[in-house]
């Protein structure tokens, strides 16, 4: 019996101690919405807009030593050694992923501006502009995932007008001489 009470502790302390690493990400936002949009979307969203100037998956003509190394000086040389392992379609497909995912991370609870105050997620035409952006870069990602670079390219358009949509009212305010109400 004793055997038993101890085989049946060890489960239980066993059990525990595992649901304890299972535990996911915390639900909290980390960064402000400048944070944010300067990590995620701002990167990301002109890798879209590159696409409405040159078709994925065509070849760039190669780079000089000179220009490569000015590159790696600008850059860094991590950022610039790694900036063309996803090329084409597949850096079509993750910019427009990161930015319908990105929608979703910007209406997290808790999130704040960068001037402190908290960013506007109750709001009915922020709501609206993180829900054209998710749309949005939906169109873009699965017209990228059938590499038609027409409709990608087209469906770019519309990442522009959710951008516009929160930029106006928030970033940008009502009256250009005034604070941005958010950043």
């Amino acid at each position: 019996m004793k055997l038993f009470r101890v085989i049946v502790a060890s489960f239980l302390v066993l059990g525990v101690v595992g649901v304890a690493h299972a535990q996911g990400p915390s639900d909290e936002p980390i960064g402000t919405l400048a944070q944010l949009m300067r990590g995620i979307m701002f990167p990301n969203s002109n890798k879209l807009f590159d696409l409405q100037s040159q078709e994925p998956g065509t070849e760039l003509p190669e780079m000089s030593p000179e220009i490569d190394e000015a590159l790696a000086a600008f850059m860094g040389t991590a950022s610039a050694r790694f900036s063309g392992v996803y090329r084409g379609w597949p850096d079509v497909e993750g910019a427009a992923v990161a930015l319908a995912d990105g929608a979703k991370l910007a209406m997290l609870e808790g999130r704040l501006c960068e001037n402190g105050e908290a960013a506007p997620i109750d709001q009915a035409d922020y709501i609206e502009g993180a829900r054209l952006l998710e749309e949005s870069a939906l169109s873009v990602l699965e017209h990228a995932q059938n590499k038609d670079y027409e409709e990608a390219s087209f469906a770019v358009n519309f990442i522009v007008e959710s951008c516009s949509h929160c930029h106006s009212p928030y970033r940008d305010g009502p009256d250009s001489r005034q604070e941005p109400r958010c950043q």
